[in-house]
């Protein structure tokens, strides 16, 4: 891993939860299928952030170039980039025609070498034939956060098959993030696998479980997950939530909603954006003002929104002591 970032007297500040994204130039790195790659959706993203005025050869290069320089020009000091694993079948082989974004583990591990504030969260399918292995070389090449994504990995977490893998990142301190609430932006499995109640069994062998977006949903969605991820949390003081995706358009109501809960519960959420996905800046312009100056970069433009909600003193930076990095 790259050193850490220089010491400061301010708290550090750290994002749990940001992608990078690979088109598929060479897809061993990783791709995003056809299917998604003509969605209405992706190409209003590419517009809207001006992607294809980066400098680079291709969009793969792009994407990655301005992660690193937004990351290096935010104000945060460490930001947690996520792999995406491939979708496998129930023999454990992988199903590349199943799945529409993949980014490889070893991709993001060289970006965390390659930036000091980058750290790696890699990304394992638990189906897979050799998920054991892939737990164990993760954690040797120094990630310390797994990010499963059930419903468009089709992985169940109350699954007792998965019980070797949740033991194994339990006794190496690997804290396991599960994606809950509704997914939009891929082909979905199993919706109800993003139940933030199918939990309780990787809760149940005692380490750090975070469930991404706290299960908040679009206002559209016909399931409202949320009131079901509060009760977790009430159960188990291992779960923690994030609150990426928060300060998008159609989850707007989300943190305001988040901000009225207990301190207990307040206490164990993450900060996290879902970069590059962009927040929204009109429903919070009371908090933020009109120009705020971090609307140049989205990754603090969205921590200068979540940071005027009450989130707790600890939420900005708790995801760093839950992975053991070693502060400066």
């Amino acid at each position: 891993m790259a050193a850490a970032p220089a010491s400061t007297s301010r708290p550090l500040v750290a994002d749990a939860h940001a992608h990078v994204f690979c088109w598929g130039e060479d897809p061993v790195e990783g791709f995003l299928s056809e299917h998604v790659r003509r969605r209405l959706l992706t190409r209003l993203l590419v517009w809207l952030t001006g992607i294809r005025k980066e400098p680079g050869r291709t969009l793969t290069e792009k994407m990655r170039g301005r992660l690193l320089r937004q990351v290096t020009d935010s104000r945060l000091d460490y930001v947690v980039v996520l792999a995406q694993d491939a979708v496998y079948r129930e023999d454990g082989s992988r199903d590349d025609g199943a799945t529409d974004f993949y980014v490889s583990n070893r991709y993001v591990l060289d970006l965390a070498w390659q930036s000091p504030k980058i750290l790696a969260g890699c990304s394992i399918n638990p189906i897979r034939s050799d998920a054991l292995a892939e737990l164990q070389r993760c954690y040797e090449a120094g990630c310390r956060l797994v990010k499963i994504h059930t419903s468009v990995h089709g992985v169940d977490p109350a699954r007792a098959d998965f019980d070797p893998f949740y033991r194994l990142a339990r006794d190496m301190g690997v804290v396991l993030m599960f994606h809950t609430g509704y997914e939009h932006s891929c082909r979905v499995r199993s919706q109800e696998f993003a139940d933030p109640g199918r939990l309780a069994r990787v809760l149940d062998h005692g380490g750090p479980v975070v469930a991404a977006h706290c299960g908040t949903c679009a206002f559209f969605d016909p399931v409202d997950y949320y009131p079901g991820f509060v009760r977790m949390m009430q159960q188990y003081d291992n779960l923690y939530g994030d609150t990426s995706i928060m300060a998008s358009l159609v989850r707007w109501r989300s943190l305001g909603r988040l901000s009225r809960e207990a301190d207990d519960i307040k206490g164990r959420i993450l900060h996290g954006s879902d970069y590059p996905f962009p927040p929204a800046r009109l429903p919070y312009v009371f908090r933020t003002g009109l120009l705020p100056r971090e609307r140049r970069n989205p990754l603090d433009m969205d921590l200068r929104i979540k940071q005027s909600f009450a989130l707790g003193p600890g939420y900005g930076n708790r995801i760093l002591d839950l992975m053991g990095v070693a502060l400066p």
